[in-house]
């Protein structure tokens, strides 16, 4: 499997059949997923947990894209972004944040292959939230005998600490 990328951003891929090309044959999307418990972070500046200690928040919002068609008798191409929601907290020291996230690629509940991107934002004086949409992600996807588009499940979610997952989960609780 090959995951080829631009500098990226988080996440891909409508979940319905789509057409490359009206003469060729109908390709299946993969199904593609924001992790709800990896799906937003909050960094503190160490202080406590409180709004003013609030260095920078991160939620997913969207997972949008297409497929590319068959690449080949066994491949089939897609491509996406993702679109996140992302605020620079009182305690920020600056106008810039890198924001990290992960999209793993799935079959038969194995984990195929993953992979980490950053999303660099810049926040313009006197603004502190900001909708990202991130660069477009290209998949390569193997197909053949029985495995075909809605055979994979493509999984996006932020790069979280074990301690921020487990406090995500606690929360959903």
């Amino acid at each position: 499997m090959r995951l080829t990328h631009l500098p990226a951003l988080l996440l891909v891929l409508a979940a319905a059949a789509c057409h490359a090309d009206p003469n060729e044959e109908a390709v299946q999307c993969p199904r593609a997923y924001a992790l709800p418990e990896a799906s937003h972070v909050s960094h503190f500046n160490g202080r406590g947990t409180d709004i003013s200690d609030l260095v920078l928040g991160a939620r997913l919002t969207d997972v949008q894209g297409a497929c590319s068609g068959k690449l080949g008798v066994r491949e089939e191409g897609a491509h996406g972004h993702v679109v996140m929601v992302v605020t620079k907290g009182p305690a920020a020291t600056g106008n810039e944040a890198d924001v990290g996230y992960i999209l793993g690629v799935v079959r038969n509940g194995e984990i195929l292959d993953r992979a980490s991107y950053v999303q660099h934002v810049v926040f313009p004086a006197n603004v502190s939230t900001l909708e990202v949409t991130g660069q477009e992600i290209a998949l390569t996807l193997p197909t053949g005998k029985g495995v075909s588009g809605p055979s994979y499940h493509l999984y996006f979610m932020l790069n979280l600490t074990p301690e921020e997952l487990a406090a995500n989960r606690r929360e959903a609780q």
